[in-house]
């Protein structure tokens, strides 16, 4: 029989009904909300308790500003737990709040029968990490709508926000600011997981990590982590990986100059770290925001030696033990046996070139001519590459098209943005892919070639770009009462990207729900060398084999031996310099 509705007030709780949900964890009690869902394209009908803005540490505020996260205190009563918190602080306007609590949201599915709750299994945890390039971001992000996921796959979503920008990657070099706090962070959201998520009727020994560009890199570098041993069990990268050029420091010096560049624009120029730590701790957290953000130039403008982002992931020797080159060929990672689903977009680069193009974007196609793409294509080369005349030439050799090169109508734009996606994004997938096979894990790859009917960017011509994969499962045509609608093949795509996705949190392999009776391989492949099988995710679904093989087999392996041999030239040619320098000086060197 139903029960009556029974309604109360508190203080700091407003009015709750004994119809809405409540969870006890370690810190204390929670209230949250029912959210049922339906969809006239999908015979699923659930509801969701959804609980918001759950507190996992203490405020980084004041003094613990720049430090490691600390676990939250109990609280006495009721938390409310119906409405985000604060996110963290991010140089971007629009994502922009002050800085202060950070928010976790758990979606949470229960079968439900005339109000009595009535348990299965445990169900499996999938716990998203946001993107944005280390500034910018936040969980409670509208893309992040983990409902219809929670509801059509029968798991448990999880999204967290963790410190961004200088706040989260600030490192002085020394004892004084290590850096990684954003990472130290996500670990401290993952032992949260662990402690608690029982309590919402999820399988703490069956968690994904799974983000897309920056959060898809956290997953790897948690994964290459020793303070992560044990906290999930697998990952779903989308489009971005630890090795991506310049998202990586080791230079202690150099770091050390950035964190003073920023004490010089925030007003706290100071001769040491200690006091320039002391100085920064007391700075509103909105004066961060401008010297934060790579697009002002203000720190490169200080430090000419910063390309890009500013404040990026740290080798400290404690979150991360040495580079992600090093630590992944050497398979010198603590979870080598994580199940790993990984992969990225046809059109990664396009995302690049919409920075150069800006004003061509809202047209059907975009151009670059080729006096552009001679200016352009050096200038985004990273680190070594753009100082190696050998290495540039290579990569002219394998992205211009030869055929109508002497054309002075020749578009270069697809040229340029090929290059661009695979130095960044499909060849150092193809990499950790090929690492973590050949150390025993379980790995599938995919390429996603389709492009969305409706773009997140609103332009035709970026195609299958960055970050368009992420709305095939969280997009609001599968929302109730929303309005936006994808063309019925695209649906029926975006259905099997959530299966997919959600087989593989459960069983490691995307082609297995819990209730399938034989493992079966035969529509996704997993990645193997040799075999090199990946799923091509578009409408046909189709399995295919050597992503990219040539121009990954130029950025992996061939440009790093032509690197290291024209660099042992170098050295050649300075010892011949410094010989002939002293001979004829009438000198000899020692």
């Amino acid at each position: 029989m139903r029960s009556a509705q029974i309604t109360w007030c508190m203080a700091i709780l407003g009015c709750v009904t004994a119809l809405d949900p409540t969870v006890e964890i370690k810190s204390g009690k929670l209230v949250g909300k029912s959210v049922d869902f339906s969809h006239k394209d999908v015979d699923v009908t659930r509801t969701l308790h959804v609980f918001k803005g759950i507190p996992y540490a203490e405020p980084p505020v004041g003094d613990l500003r720049f430090r490691p996260p600390q676990s939250k205190a109990p609280w006495e009563g009721v938390h409310d737990a119906t409405e985000f918190g604060a996110i963290a602080s991010s140089p971007q306007t629009s994502l922009w709040t002050s800085e202060g609590l950070r928010a976790k949201t758990v979606w949470l599915i229960h079968i439900v029968k005339e109000y009595d709750y009535i348990w299965g299994d445990l169900l499996p945890v999938m716990v998203w990490i946001y993107g944005g390039a280390f500034y910018v971001g936040a969980g409670s992000e509208h893309f992040y709508d983990g409902t219809a996921l929670a509801a059509i796959g029968d798991v448990i979503i999880v999204t967290f926000n963790y410190r961004i920008g200088a706040f989260g990657f600030f490192v002085t070099g020394d004892e004084h600011a290590t850096g990684n706090y954003g990472f130290l962070d996500q670990i401290e959201a993952l032992k949260w997981v662990q402690e608690n998520i029982a309590a919402f009727g999820g399988d703490a020994s069956r968690v994904t990590v799974f983000g897309e560009s920056a959060g898809s890199m956290s997953a790897e570098f948690l994964m290459l982590s020793p303070l992560a041993d044990g906290l999930f069990h697998r990952a779903i990268m989308q489009s971005g990986t630890s090795t991506m050029a310049t998202y990586t420091g080791t230079d202690a010096a150099l770091h050390n100059r950035i964190a003073h560049a920023l004490g010089e624009v925030l007003g706290c120029e100071k001769g040491n770290s200690e006091e320039l730590m002391k100085c920064l701790r007391t700075v509103p957290a909105e004066k961060f925001k401008e010297p934060s953000d790579p697009h002002t130039g203000m720190i490169a403008g200080l430090v000419e030696e910063v390309e890009g982002v500013p404040f990026i992931p740290y080798v400290d020797g404690h979150f991360l033990i040495g580079k992600p080159e090093d630590l992944i060929p050497a398979k010198n990672f603590s979870k080598g046996k994580v199940d790993l689903l990984i992969g990225t977009m046809a059109d990664e680069g396009t995302v690049v070139l919409l920075l150069l193009k800006e004003d061509m974007a809202n047209e059907s196609d975009v151009f670059m001519s080729k006096a552009e793409y001679d200016e352009m294509f050096q200038m985004f080369l990273y680190g070594p590459l753009k100082h190696s005349p050998a290495a540039v030439d290579a990569i002219k050799l394998m992205y211009v098209d030869w055929a109508n090169a002497d054309s002075d109508e020749a578009n270069y734009a697809e040229s340029f943005s090929q290059m661009q996606g695979d130095q960044l994004f499909v060849c150092p997938s193809v990499m950790s892919a090929r690492a973590y096979s050949q150390a025993g894990a379980n790995v599938y790859l995919y390429h996603m070639t389709h492009s969305p009917a409706n773009s997140v960017f609103e332009s035709k011509w970026m195609k299958a770009a960055h970050f368009e994969d992420v709305p095939s499962y969280s997009d609001s045509h599968f929302h109730p009462g929303e309005k936006s609608e994808m063309p019925e093949e695209e649906a029926a795509m975006s259905l099997k990207i959530m299966k997919y996705w959600t087989n593989f949190a459960k069983t490691g392999n995307p082609n297995l729900s819990c209730t399938d009776a034989e493992n079966s391989d035969e529509d996704w492949p997993p990645f193997k060398v040799p075999g090199l099988a990946y799923k091509e995710i578009s409408v046909g679904m189709e399995t295919k084999r050597g992503l990219k093989a040539t121009e990954c087999a130029l950025w992996n392996d061939f440009i790093p031996k032509l690197l290291k041999h024209t660099d042992a030239d170098s050295i050649c040619h300075s010892a011949d310099d410094t010989v002939e320098k002293y001979t004829e000086e009438g000198n000899r060197p020692e």
